[in-house]
């Protein structure tokens, strides 16, 4: 019998593409099954017969592999799922704390291809994804409510080269020492684009929730071999980062993002913001963007009006792309 509650998900980095390692790490998370397509195909051919499908004549092409993971923004391990999507290869700065610093949408594909390992207790499910990458990564906090806890939480979805029925690496464990970014712990400053992300105005107490999506369209490049898992990955189009956020009404709220948005004429006016996430002694996540806002409305939180606001992350110079995530935290994770 294979049981769920001994499910776990294990990650390692790999070198080239379509070559799996094992994995070095625990990830902590929740994950949906790993799928298999093999590019099935049935040929629309007439026999005399009425059946759709004749013995013998069905093939299967390309495959490729997914999954998706959901969970907690951690100071220990977020840093995996940001390598796969934002950037990979970054090397920390400093010494307890260190700091991390990726940044999406350069010229650069960076992203770092992992081995992830899903399964349970029993041989036969315990799954191996090749060549992971995330396509969607969705990262933010619900709307704050007290009492309630409405914490940093992610959905990536993930694509893949291949799946396969492989045994889990063993022994490993998850860092000992985790530590979850909270919502209501979250400051927004903002200001001009001609204004330093560490000089931008704090907007106080008005931060009511905050969610981005980021799409990189990972597409898998097959050439002609002896094999029928694609060996490379490309970018199929152009990708982009949207985002929405509550914020409490106020004067310096209406001067700074809803005259902004309702000014006549064009090039549209943007701002840059930053949120700062505070944990426990020196663990923060920063999240510094250039944004433009394309909806600025009436929403609301438990009877309180508030600005509902959608927008979309366009390329900074000072950052280098769309946005910049810095995590500080006291921990060393494994490639």
């Amino acid at each position: 019998m294979s049981e769920m509650v001994y499910d776990k998900i294990q990650l390692g980095t790999q070198t080239v593409d379509g070559t799996p390692v094992a994995a070095t790490t625990v990830f902590p998370g929740k994950a949906a099954a790993p799928e298999l397509d093999r590019g099935y195909r049935n040929p629309d051919e007439d026999y005399g017969i009425e059946d759709d499908e004749f013995a013998g004549r069905g093939a299967m092409g390309l495959r490729g592999a997914s999954t998706s993971i959901t969970g907690d923004v951690c100071d220990s391990d977020f840093m995996h799922i940001l390598e796969m999507h934002h950037a990979g290869g970054i090397s920390p700065t400093g010494t307890d704390p260190y700091t991390w610093v990726y940044t999406a949408n350069t010229t650069t594909d960076t992203a770092k291809r992992k081995t992830i390992e899903i399964g349970s207790e029993t041989a036969q499910d315990q799954w191996r994804l090749t060549g992971c990458l995330v396509d969607e990564l969705t990262v933010g906090f619900d709307a704050l409510e007290a009492p309630g806890n409405m914490p940093w939480t992610f959905d990536a979805s993930v694509v893949a080269l291949d799946r396969s029925i492989t045994a889990l690496t063993g022994s490993l464990s998850a860092p000992a020492a985790r530590e979850t970014f909270e919502g209501h712990l979250t400051t927004l400053a903002e200001g001009t684009v001609g204004t330093a992300f560490g000089s931008l105005s704090l907007l106080t107490a008005s931060l009511v929730m905050f969610r981005y999506t980021s799409r990189r369209p990972w597409v898998r490049l097959p050439y002609g071999s002896a094999s029928d898992v694609a060996s490379a990955y490309g970018i199929s189009e152009k990708s982009g980062i949207t985002f929405e956020a509550q914020i409490k009404i106020g004067s310096t709220a209406k001067t700074d993002i809803h005259d902004n948005f309702n000014a006549s004429g064009s090039p549209i006016t943007e701002k840059r913001w930053r949120l700062v996430s505070s944990g426990s002694g020196t663990k923060t996540l920063t999240t510094d963007f250039r944004c433009r806002y394309r909806v600025v409305g009436r929403a609301e939180r438990n009877g309180e009006a508030v600005y509902g606001i959608q927008g979309s992350m366009v390329k900074d110079a000072t950052l280098g792309g769309r946005i910049q995530t810095t995590i500080v935290n006291s921990t060393v994770i494994l490639p």
